[in-house]
């Protein structure tokens, strides 16, 4: 019984690592390039070959090792270049096939944006919360908005 009692007394104390874990200096840029050829993979609708596994954690470690701000700059970039060739292509449209153009642009790029805040979704609870952003999906609403209406 005194056995038992010793061991409920004991109290365990975690340390931290004893060296610090080296990062690649250029991991940021590296796992951002993965993901923006994901995100135009996704926006030319050739989506089947992507690892939404892989993609999500890749931009999970982007926000947990701090390069939140990158992600998100660098999607919003990565959006407004998107958005401006959807424009020539719209704009190009005459008439009544203009309409079926806008609808069909419209239509894609809503589905692209689901599928990019679903891969980023761990960025829209943590970084974007905290930094006072705009959410992925609303990000790419006012995008279109801004590039694709207004012109």
């Amino acid at each position: 019984m005194a056995a038992q009692g010793n061991r409920k007394n004991r109290q365990f104390k975690i340390e931290p690592f004893k060296h610090p874990v080296k990062m690649d200096p250029k991991y940021g840029e590296k796992t951002w390039k993965v993901l923006e050829d994901a995100i135009h993979e996704i926006n030319n609708h050739n989506a089947s070959g992507l690892s939404f596994e892989e993609l999500y954690r890749n931009a999970y470690n982007m926000v947990i090792n701090k390069f939140g701000d990158q992600l998100y700059s660098g999607l919003e970039e990565t959006i407004i270049k998107h958005l401006q060739f959807i424009e020539t292509k719209v704009e190009a449209a005459q008439g009544e096939s203009f309409l079926r153009e806008l609808k069909l642009r419209w239509d894609h790029h809503n589905k692209s944006m689901q599928m990019i805040r679903d891969i980023l979704m761990y960025m829209d609870r943590i970084y974007v919360k905290h930094q006072n952003k705009v959410p992925v999906h609303q990000l790419g609403l006012d995008k279109w908005r801004d590039v694709v209406v207004r012109n």
